[in-house]
C-alpha cells in the first residue's frame, strides 16, 4: 500500500520539484502560506532524488531559528511542506537534515519545544496525513539528546521512541502470548502462515466491532484464508474472561481468535482498530492500518 501511494503520487512531485521556486512568483496568494522561497533547484540536477536531496538541505538555511516563531499557523504550514519531500529523498540525506534543523532549533526553547509538537501532529498523531516511522525517530532522538524538556514530556517521547523501534517495517514482530478462546495459550511465533493478519481490537470499541463484521463477511479475505494464503489472527487487547471467550466463540470459526492485555505496550498501536501485516517469518510487511485499507488491498 505504502508503494502504491508513492506511485500515484510521484507525477505530483516532479511537478512540483520542477516547479518549486516559478511557483511562488504566481501571484496566486500561496506564497502567504510560506515563511519564505523554497529553494530552486538548479537545472543541472536531474533526478528526482537528487532534486528532493538539494531542497531539504537547503530547505532552511535563510531561516533564523533563534527568532520567535510569530505566525505558528504559517511556519506548521511550512513545515508539513518541508517533510513531503522526505519520501523522495535518500533516507541518510533526511535524516542528516533533521538533525541539522533540530541543532538549530536549540537556539529558541519555545521554537524547540513547538517544532517537536509539529513533528508528531505531522508524522505521529492517528490523524497525521504522512505516518513515517524513519522520519520520526530523529525527530524524537534530537528532542531526546537535550535538557529542554519536562521529565513528564520526556516520558512521553521515551515511550513513543521505544514503541517505534520495537515496531520497525522489516524487523521481526514481538512476540507475545495469546490465550485463546477454547482457554489454550500459543504464542504468535508458533502461528503459521504463509501471511498473517494481526487483527488488534478492543470490544469496547465500537469501530473494532463494525471492523470484525465487515472483514469475517469479506468474500475475498475468506477466500484467501480458504486457501491457505492467509492466517488471520483476531487479538483482544483486554484480559481474558469466560464471558469474553463466550462471545468470541461466535466469531469467524476459521480466525485464531485470543486475548492479552499488555500487548498494546509492546505494539505500536495509534489507531482502533489495528491491522498489522506479517510474512511467514513474522517479519512487519506493513501495520497500522484499518480496515477499509485491508479491503482495499484484498480487492
Amino acid at each position: 500500500m505504502n508503494v502504491l501511494r508513492k506511485v500515484l503520487s510521484i507525477s505530483a512531485a516532479i511537478l512540483l520539484l520542477s516547479a518549486t521556486a516559478k511557483a511562488q512568483d504566481a501571484g496566486n496568494g500561496a506564497e502567504q502560506q510560506r515563511l519564505f522561497d523554497y529553494p530552486e533547484v538548479p537545472d543541472t540536477i536531474i533526478t528526482l532524488e537528487n532534486r528532493t536531496n538539494y531542497i531539504i538541505q537547503n530547505f532552511w538555511n535563510d531561516y533564523d531559528f533563534s527568532q520567535p516563531i510569530r505566525d505558528e499557523r504559517v511556519f506548521e504550514a511550512t513545515f508539513r511542506d518541508y517533510v513531503t519531500f522526505f519520501k523522495y529523498a535518500h533516507k541518510t540525506i533526511v535524516v542528516s537534515c533533521i538533525k541539522d534543523m533540530m541543532r538549530k532549533a536549540q537556539s529558541n526553547k519555545s521554537n524547540f519545544l513547538l517544532i517537536a509538537e509539529i513533528a508528531e501532529r505531522t508524522l505521529y498523531d492517528p490523524g497525521a496525513e504522512y505516518w513515517s516511522d524513519e522520519v520520526y525517530i530523529p525527530f524524537l532522538e534530537s528532542v531526546l539528546d537535550n535538557n529542554m524538556l519536562k521529565k513528564s514530556e520526556q516520558e512521553r517521547y521515551k515511550y513513543q521512541l521505544e514503541l517505534l523501534r520495537n515496531n520497525l517495517m522489516g524487523d521481526r514482530a514481538q512476540d507475545f502470548e495469546l490465550r485463546l478462546a477454547d482457554g489454550s495459550k500459543k504464542k504468535l511465533s508458533e502461528i503459521e502462515g504463509k501471511m498473517l493478519l494481526v487483527f488488534f481490537n478492543d470490544e469496547e470499541c465500537e469501530d473494532c466491532t463494525i471492523g470484525r463484521l465487515r472483514l469475517s463477511t469479506d468474500v475475498k479475505l475468506n477466500a484467501l484464508i480458504d486457501a491457505g494464503e492467509i492466517t488471520f489472527v483476531c487479538v483482544y487487547m483486554g484480559k481474558y474472561t469466560d464471558e469474553w471467550a463466550k462471545r468470541a466463540a461466535a466469531y469467524h470459526n476459521k480466525w485464531i481468535i485470543g486475548a492479552n492485555d499488555e500487548v498494546a505496550d509492546k505494539y505500536d498501536l495509534r489507531i482502533q482498530p489495528s491491522i498489522y501485516i506479517l510474512d511467514k517469518d513474522k517479519i512487519i510487511l506493513d501495520k497500522n492500518i484499518n480496515v477499509e485499507g485491508i479491503k482495499t488491498l484484498l480487492n
